[in-house]
């Protein structure tokens, strides 16, 4: 698995970012945490990830309630 530059992983957020002011939905944010490195340490951003995505979750059950 390659490194992507600092240049690539900035393209990603951006991109990431302007779909999330698009919808809100926070896929968007669970997906910048999952493509960033946090200086090194990858699984901060699957647990960032997996917190932000079954909080959503979360909330979208108790709307359709």
């Amino acid at each position: 698995m390659s490194r992507k530059s600092f240049i690539e992983n900035q393209n990603v957020v951006e991109n990431l970012w302007k779909q999330y002011q698009i919808d809100k939905d926070p896929k968007w944010l669970a997906e910048i945490c999952l493509n960033v490195p946090f200086f090194d340490n990858p699984e901060v951003g699957k647990e960032i990830a997996k917190l932000l995505e079954s909080q959503f979750h979360k909330r979208s059950s108790d709307a359709e309630d």
